[in-house]
């Protein structure tokens, strides 16, 4: 009985102090915002640390070949590289020390990753070094997602063909061959990441790329930024894989869907879209990561046709995002291959991360490239 009171009464204890802490917080104006779901355990999903260095510390990493000249937008038809113009190549990144070794890093250059870790990640039984393995954070609405199904002849790149260098992770899994519905869907259809990754694997062989995806139907910018209903959600994977993995890119589908927020929402997007990327830059200790988003769906039709009301509203905001935000390219939807009224399809998916993943090597910032 003693043993019993004694067990009861340490928890009450417990339970006291960690009301008090709660209450003192409210008190304070600190209140936790809503989340979609608890936190997932990470422990699992990788190997123990390979190479001789430490995990990184946030910020000494160092970086180089991301910053890019402001440049000015193109338009372009089927198939057409679209991207700044006039920005051109990478300038030389900053230093800093770098785990596992001694001193700081020597300053980078563009086409040049920084000086090598010794830290590997696992990607299906092969240690990676981390300079070799590239992340891209890719974040959406539902087109990014997923909707695409067709045409059938593409479906078994996306659906059932891998690339021994093409990976997916996800929090509460290890790291896994990409394919379609899950690099960051929610149904049985096909979004840009399996595409996105596979088609940089073609690009550089000698790499392994990894999709960090997250997508959300309907839902708009304010939503994904910190203190947002999804931000917790969509940086969980890049949070976790930090100090294994080099950040190689923000990739993001937004624009469309402000039509579902405020006024403000729409008038204000240019500002959360930079919001966006300056919070994951942030959180991945990267303030040059490069980012890109599509330019508006101008192959709609119905309601989101050019002309109509959805487009006019807020075409002006995603071009002002061009100069608004840093190191930033916006990627043409003129000619994408269409699902439906709003959607791209499969061909429609690989063509935009082909011109993205374009965009990133003619300004530079692809260093993984040849």
């Amino acid at each position: 009985m003693k043993q019993l009171l004694d067990i009861c009464g340490s928890e009450l204890v417990r339970a006291s102090v960690l009301f008090g802490l709660v209450s003192g917080l409210i008190a304070c104006g600190v209140v936790e915002h809503p989340h979609e779901t608890q936190a997932l355990a990470t422990s699992n999903d990788f190997a123990p640390l390979g190479g001789t260095g430490a995990l990184p510390q946030a910020g000494s990493v160092a970086t180089g070949g991301l910053v890019s000249a402001a440049g000015t937008m193109t338009s372009g038809g089927q198939g057409e590289v679209v991207g700044l113009v006039g920005g051109g190549g990478g300038a030389g990144g900053t230093s800093g020390s770098v785990p596992g070794t001694a001193g700081t890093a020597p300053t980078g250059t563009a086409g040049t990753p920084a000086v090598a870790s010794g830290i590997t990640i696992n990607l299906g039984g092969v240690e990676v070094p981390k300079e070799k393995a590239i992340a891209f954070i890719h974040v959406g609405h539902s087109n990014m997602a997923g909707r695409a199904t067709k045409p059938q002849a593409s479906r078994p790149f996306h659906f059932t063909e891998t690339n021994p260098h093409a990976y997916m992770y996800h929090v509460g899994s290890m790291p896994a061959l990409a394919i379609e519905p899950k690099t960051a869907g929610d149904t049985a259809a096909a979004g840009p990441g399996t595409a996105l990754v596979k088609e940089a694997a073609m690009m550089a062989p000698n790499y392994y790329f990894i999709s960090l995806g997250y997508g959300k139907p309907s839902a708009y910018c304010s939503q994904f930024i910190p203190g947002g209903l999804y931000y917790d959600q969509l940086i969980a994977s890049a949070k976790s894989i930090k100090g294994r993995v080099t950040f190689g890119g923000i990739f993001i589908y937004l624009g469309i869907t402000e039509r579902h927020g405020s006024d403000a929402d729409r008038t204000g997007f240019a500002n959360c879209v930079n919001k966006l990327v300056t919070a994951i830059r942030t959180d991945v200790g990267e303030p040059n990561l490069p980012a890109v988003m599509n330019d508006y769906e101008v192959e709609g039709s119905g309601e989101f046709v050019v002309g109509g009301a959805v487009a006019t509203a807020i075409r002006p905001q995603i071009a002002m995002c061009s100069t608004l935000v840093k190191t930033f390219a916006l990627v043409s939807a003129q000619g994408i291959g269409m699902e439906d009224d709003h959607h791209f399809n499969l061909d429609g998916h690989r063509t935009w991360v082909q011109r993205a993943l374009m965009t990133f090597k003619q300004n530079g910032w692809a260093f993984w490239a040849p």
